[in-house]
């Protein structure tokens, strides 16, 4: 005889670990970054000042995209923008 869980308790499980693992790629809340909802503002290893260059850099990005898109700022155009903002910051972005 053999158990097996049922194919829903499976899957809920499932979605607990993948939103455990997202949630771990986000930035810490409380930056007073501009752009709040979606999670699309690139991750980063650093610490200290470097980490803290990196929110201002981001912050001001961000405010060129509040500037350019308004309320679009999460459209695909105005997320691959910041990135673009921070890659001509001089950081390198992965995928």
């Amino acid at each position: 005889m053999t158990t097996s869980s049922s194919p829903r308790l499976t899957a809920l499980a499932g979605l607990a670990l993948l939103a455990a693992a997202l949630s771990a790629c986000t930035l810490p809340k409380g930056l007073g970054l501009p752009i709040q909802n979606g999670n699309y503002a690139p991750d980063v290893n650093l610490k200290g000042d470097q980490r803290r260059a990196y929110e201002q850099d981001l912050e001001a990005c961000q405010k060129q995209i509040i500037a350019a898109y308004g309320d679009r700022q999460t459209s695909n155009n105005a997320i691959t923008d910041l990135r673009q903002c921070l890659i001509h910051k001089g950081y390198v972005l992965l995928s």
